[in-house]
């Protein structure tokens, strides 16, 4: 029984400390991608940011149509994360892996969202991009709370 308890704290623990690693590619004069970066980073995630003016080439790649593009695309565990999306709604796609999906997106700018809080906050949806281009409202928000 001591075994089997050990290897089940073993396990959780390797899984506690694995790190989530993001790619984030954007504009070279971007600072609102850079301060969601560092949002991201407080959240536990392992970040690593590529400026570069051929940042639309990765939302082609990946197949992020225009009117779910934003500022700068993130890439985690083959997922797409477009935009100021809230770390809690990409934890639950990480943890929920759906299979139709190519990523979240919180489309534009949206005021108030992470890295974009400047003055006021603005209700915002966040979408789950869909492999055959439509897309699912995953919620609302309100800054980084799901409403």
């Amino acid at each position: 029984m001591k075994k089997m308890i050990l290897a089940f704290f073993m396990i959780a623990t390797a899984s506690i400390l694995q790190a989530k690693n993001l790619e984030i590619y954007e504009s070279p004069t971007c600072m609102c991608c850079d301060y969601w970066a560092a949002y991201m980073k407080k959240k536990g995630y392992s970040v690593n940011v590529h400026k570069t003016d051929d940042f639309l080439k990765i939302k082609d790649q990946y197949g992020v149509k225009n009117e779910y593009q934003s500022c700068h695309t993130g890439i985690i565990e083959g997922y797409v994360i477009e935009g100021h999306v809230p770390e809690s709604a990409i934890a639950w796609l990480l943890e929920n892996k759906p299979k139709d999906v190519i990523g979240i997106s919180a489309p534009g700018m949206p005021q108030g969202s992470p890295g974009m809080e400047q003055g006021y906050n603005e209700k915002y949806p966040v979408i789950l991009m869909k492999k055959d281009g439509s897309y699912e409202i995953y919620g609302y928000f309100l800054g980084d709370q799901k409403l």
